[in-house]
C-alpha cells in the first residue's frame, strides 16, 4: 500500500504544477496535433483527422525507455493488455480476452502477421527488434473497413525503418541481471536516388524463471529507390529465427520458488518453442499528380513453429509436438483522389492466400497423430470516402469480402506397442463465404486544437478453415458455423485543455453469432454460434509539458458481459482475462543537457480466469519502472534502469481452474549503449 501512495503522490505532485508559467502550449501543439498515422486510412494523415484514441510509439520513445520488444512496448499502453508470457503474449484490446489473437490484427508496414489458425499458436510480435521500429501505431477499435476480418480490439501497425534520406548506423549492446545479452548493428545510405538498410540483431535471452531462455537472430534488408519525382520503389526482406525453451506452470505449493522450472516429475521436460519467418515485400508508389496517388503492397510471408511439450501425468509420460508452416501471399493496391479543398476517395482491393500446414502427435496410453492442410483465400473491395464541408468532415466506407476454403484434417490412432491402427478418420471441405463491413463518421472541428466525432462500425471476423470442422466420436465432421458480426458505437474528442493535450474516447460494441468451442472427453471438439457478448468502455490520454518535465498519462476502462450462450450458467458473466482498470503515468525529467530520468507506473486491476468467474483472479498489480540515459557526447547515448522496482508480485498468466500459476519478472537492472555514426 505505501509505494501505492508514494505512486500517487507523484501523479499530484507532477499535476500540481499544470499552470501557464510552466506549460509550454505553443511549443508543442503542433507536434501531437501534426503527428502521422497510417492505419486509419492507409495513407498518412494527421492527428487532428483522426477519428480514434490513437496512440503513438516513436522510435525516441522505444530509446528513451530503452523498451527491448514490442511487447515491452505495448505493456505501457493501458488500452492493450497482454495475456500470458510477454515473450510471446496474446494482445488484448477493448476486452476480447484470450480470443483475442481472433479479433485484434497486428501489422508490420501496413500487411498483417495474424496466422491462419490462432487456437494452436499465437501471432509472433516479436519478430522485429526494437532497433529497427520507427514507430508503433496503436489503434483501439475498428479497421474493418481497411483491413477485413478480425479488428473488433484494434488495430496495431510496425512501422519499420526505410533507411533512405540519410547516411549512417547505430551499434548498441546490453546486458541484465537475469544473464539476457544483447547486440545490435545497423546502417543505412543514400546512393543518388537509391536508399539502402541493413540491420542484424542478436538476443541471448534470458527471463526471470530457471529454463525461460532464448537465442533469436534478426536480419533485414531494404532498398528504396527514387524512379522520378512522382515515382518511388520499396522492396524488403527480412529473417527472424529463434530457438526457445520455457519453464512450466507452478503449483500454488511451488510458488515459494517462483524462479523455479516446475520440473517436478521424471518425465518432465522444458517446454521447446522453435520459430523461423521469412518474410518480402515490395511497395510501389506512383503520384500522378496533387489529386491521385497510386500505392501497391505485394508481400509473401512464411512462418515455421516446432512446439515440443513432454511432461509426467500421474506418474506416467505425455509427448506431445506440433510442426507448423504458416504460409501468405497478397497483393494489396490502393488508389487515392483528393477532391475539393479537403476531400478523398480511396478505393482498395486485397488478394490473399493464407495456407497453414500442421502436424502434430501426442503419445500417452496410445499415439494420436493429426495431420491438417488448410487454406483461406480472401477477395475483397473497399470504398472509404471522406468529405469536408468547413468544419465538418464525414466518412462513409464499405467492404466486401469473399472467402474460398479448403479444409484437409485426418486422425489416427495407435497401439504404442504394436503399432496396430485402432482409430482412423478424415474429412476433405471446401466451402465460400460472404461478409461485409460499413462505416459512418461524423467530425467536426470545432477550434484550431480541438475535435469531437461519432462513429458507427459493423465489422466481421470470419471462421478459420480448421473452425469449420468438428469432431465427434471420434469422427470429423462438417457444421454450418457462421462468422461473427459486431456493431460498435463510439464518440470521442481530442484538444488542449488546461494547458493538457488530452485524447478520449467511450464506446459499446455488442457481437452476435460469436464463435465458441466446447472441448469434450477423448480430444472432440464442437465449434458453434450461440454466443452474444457486450463490451463497453472509455479511454482516456493526456500529455502535458512543464519545462524539463513531460508528463504522460493513460487510462482505459472495460466492462464486459456475456449475453447468451449455451452454457446458461455464464450468462451474465463478466468475460475471463479482461481487467475492468488499466492505467499508466510516465514522468520524463530533463536533469541536464545531457541526463534524463524516465519513471514509468502501469496499474493493471485483476480480472476473472475464466467465463464461469469461479477460481478467483488474477491479482491486481502496480509495477514500475526507471530509467537514466546518459549523452556525454550527441552521437552515444548511455543508459542503466530498473524493472519492477518495487518488486511487486504477480503472475503473467494463471490456468482457468486456478491451479498453475507463471509468475511475472521480479525486480531487475539493466545496462547499455547505443552509439551513432
Amino acid at each position: 500500500m505505501n509505494k501505492r501512495i508514494a505512486v500517487l503522490s507523484l501523479i499530484v505532485t507532477a499535476l500540481s504544477y499544470s499552470n501557464d508559467d510552466f506549460f509550454y502550449e505553443d511549443a508543442n501543439k503542433g507536434v501531437k496535433l501534426n503527428e502521422s498515422v497510417i492505419s486509419t486510412t492507409g495513407f498518412e494523415i494527421a492527428q487532428r483527422n483522426v477519428t480514434n484514441t490513437v496512440t503513438v510509439i516513436t522510435a525516441k520513445d522505444i530509446e528513451e525507455k530503452n523498451y527491448q520488444s514490442v511487447s515491452e512496448a505495448l505493456k505501457d499502453v493501458p488500452s492493450v493488455n497482454l495475456i500470458g508470457d510477454p515473450k510471446d503474449p496474446i494482445i488484448d484490446m477493448r476486452g476480447q480476452g484470450s480470443k483475442a489473437t481472433a479479433n485484434v490484427q497486428v501489422l508490420i508496414d501496413g500487411v498483417s502477421v495474424n496466422l491462419l489458425d490462432t487456437s494452436h499458436a499465437k501471432t509472433p510480435i516479436n519478430t522485429v527488434p526494437v532497433e529497427n521500429i520507427e514507430k508503433i501505431e496503436v489503434i483501439p477499435g475498428g479497421g474493418a473497413i481497411l483491413y477485413g476480418s478480425g479488428t473488433r480490439g484494434g488495430i496495431i501497425n510496425i512501422v519499420t525503418k526505410s533507411g533512405a534520406g540519410y547516411t549512417g548506423g547505430s551499434v548498441s549492446g546490453e546486458l541484465n541481471t537475469f544473464g539476457g545479452k544483447k547486440g545490435e548493428v545497423s546502417y543505412g545510405t543514400t546512393v543518388g536516388d537509391l536508399g539502402i538498410n541493413i540491420n542484424y540483431t542478436k538476443n541471448d535471452y534470458k527471463g526471470f524463471r530457471d529454463g525461460d531462455e532464448s537465442d533469436s537472430e534478426y536480419f533485414e534488408g531494404s532498398l528504396k529507390y527514387k524512379i522520378d519525382e512522382n515515382q518511388s520503389f520499396t522492396f524488403k526482406y527480412s529473417r527472424y529465427k529463434d530457438d526457445a525453451t520455457s519453464p512450466r506452470a507452478l503449483t500454488k505449493e511451488m510458488l515459494s520458488n517462483p524462479k523455479s522450472n516446475g520440473l517436478v516429475g521424471k518425465y518432465d521436460e522444458l517446454i521447446v518453442n522453435n520459430t523461423k519467418k521469412d518474410e518480402f515485400t515490395g511497395k510501389y508508389e506512383y503520384k500522378f499528380n496533387e489529386k491521385v496517388t497510386l500505392d501497391l503492397v505485394g508481400f509473401y510471408q512464411k512462418t515455421d513453429i516446432y512446439n515440443e511439450n513432454n511432461y509426467e501425468k500421474m506418474s506416467y509420460s505425455v509427448k506431445n509436438y506440433m510442426d507448423y508452416t504458416d504460409e501468405k501471399i497478397g497483393f494489396k493496391p490502393k488508389l487515392k483522389v483528393s477532391y475539393g479543398e479537403s476531400s478523398s476517395l480511396i478505393l482498395g482491393y486485397d488478394y490473399i492466400n493464407n495456407n497453414l500446414k500442421r502436424d502434430s502427435q501426442m503419445d500417452m496410453f496410445s499415439s494420436e497423430k493429426y495431420k491438417n492442410d488448410l487454406t483461406k483465400d480472401t477477395h475483397s473491395v473497399f470504398v472509404l470516402n471522406r468529405n469536408a464541408i468547413g468544419k465538418f468532415e464525414f466518412t462513409q466506407g464499405v467492404r466486401y469480402e469473399y472467402a474460398d476454403y479448403k479444409t484437409d484434417r485426418s486422425y489416427t490412432k495407435s497401439s504404442l506397442s504394436s503399432g496396430a491402427t485402432t482409430s482412423d478418420t478424415s474429412i476433405n471441405r471446401k466451402t465460400t463465404m460472404e461478409n461485409m463491413a460499413y462505416e459512418l463518421v461524423g467530425n467536426y472541428l470545432y477550434s484550431e486544437t480541438g475535435n469531437i466525432y461519432v462513429k458507427g462500425e459493423k465489422g466481421f471476423t470470419s471462421p478459420t478453415p480448421s473452425q469449420l470442422v468438428d469432431k465427434i466420436d471420434g469422427a470429423y465432421i462438417n457444421n454450418d458455423l457462421d462468422s461473427e458480426t459486431y456493431i460498435t458505437y463510439e464518440t470521442g474528442f481530442k484538444d488542449y485543455i488546461f494547458g493538457s493535450f488530452i485524447s478520449g474516447a467511450i464506446y459499446l460494441t455488442e457481437t452476435n453469432d460469436e464463435i465458441a468451442t466446447e472441448n469434450y472427453t477423448g480430444m472432440n471438439f464442437r465449434n458453434y454460434n450461440i454466443g452474444k457478448t457486450r463490451r463497453y468502455g472509455l479511454e482516456l490520454n493526456a500529455e502535458q509539458y512543464f519545462g524539463n518535465l513531460t508528463v504522460r498519462e493513460g487510462y482505459a476502462l472495460v466492462k464486459t458481459k456475456i449475453l447468451k450462450d449455451q452454457d446458461k450458467s455464464i450468462e451474465g458473466n463478466e468475460i475471463a482475462d479482461v481487467p475492468t482498470n488499466r492505467f499508466n503515468i510516465a514522468l520524463d525529467y530533463k536533469i541536464t543537457s545531457k541526463v534524463n530520468v524516465i519513471w514509468d507506473t502501469v496499474y493493471s486491476s485483476g480480472y476473472y480466469l475464466n467465463n464461469k468467474n469461479t477460481e478467483g483472479k488474477q491479482n491486481e498489480n502496480i509495477v514500475t519502472n526507471l530509467t537514466l540515459n546518459y549523452r556525454p557526447v550527441e552521437s552515444l547515448r548511455i543508459y542503466t534502469g530498473i524493472n519492477n522496482i518495487f518488486n511487486e508480485k504477480y503472475y503473467n498468466s494463471i490456468s482457468s481452474d486456478g491451479k498453475e500459476y507463471n509468475p511475472a519478472a521480479e525486480r531487475s537492472l539493466y545496462a547499455g549503449f547505443k552509439y551513432n555514426f
